[in-house]
């Protein structure tokens, strides 16, 4: 007998653990959900390029000069995308929002076709046609980020807010992004206090839930940007 409960979170129908299975939670994860729902890209899609480029290394570095988590290419990707400084692509939380940008691009110039944006992240959409075949190597790396897919849907479960806690969001390496984040969420959320505070890891968004937990409208709000309780 198959048990198995759906959750919605973003645009992702994930699946929780049953007998046998354990449900499990990933490097960086709320910033890939909230990249997921700033860029409208599925969130098992982005954990699953993450896991292909760099098995979620945030240090990682390719002998083709990518960098990061999502393995973003300096300088021609990473300036394309706004990076300025290839130390940026060491900021987890910043290379994956990159990551999600780069491939939402590529999904809207290959028409909504997986493969062929996966293919031009891969190779570079300069080298990846509409029409033609996709180049072997090219093909390999579909297929693995597939398999990745695959085992993240079975597994993933939402991160959760609980009730009278403090939960760091997201961590920027600019003041003024965090700031400015958090500054839109403490307007939007009535149950919680949101602020920035300065990290040893950068400058983060830290979420306070109140005794009385989030209203409704609250949870749809995060739920919305990829926080669930």
């Amino acid at each position: 007998m198959r048990c198995f409960v759906t959750f919605v979170v973003l645009f992702l129908p994930t699946y929780a653990a049953c007998a046998g299975e354990m449900p499990k939670r990933y490097p960086y994860q709320g910033c890939f959900e909230i990249a997921s729902a700033m860029h409208g890209v599925p969130l098992d899609l982005l954990l699953a390029v993450a896991a292909t480029e760099s098995n979620w290394d945030p240090d990682a570095r390719s002998n083709k000069n990518a960098h990061g988590i999502m393995q973003i290419q300096w300088p021609g990707t990473a300036q394309h995308l706004g990076a300025r400084r290839v130390s940026e692509l060491y900021n987890p939380c910043l290379n994956i929002e990159l990551g999600a940008r780069y491939l939402k691009e590529l999904l809207e110039q290959f028409n909504s076709n997986e493969e062929r944006a996966l293919a031009a992240y891969n190779y570079g959409p300069g080298r990846i046609s509409r029409e033609k075949s996709l180049p072997e190597g090219a093909i390999a790396y579909v297929k693995s980020v597939a398999r990745h897919r695959a085992r993240i849907v079975k597994g993933y479960i939402p991160v959760r807010l609980q009730p009278n806690t403090s939960h760091t969001l997201v961590t920027f390496d600019s003041r003024v992004r965090a700031q400015r984040l958090a500054k839109i969420l403490d307007k939007r959320i009535d149950g919680a206090t949101v602020s920035s505070t300065k990290t040893s890891g950068g400058f983060a968004v830290v979420l306070a839930v109140g005794v009385a937990g989030l209203t409704v409208h609250d949870r749809t709000t995060l739920a919305g940007m990829g926080w669930t309780i």
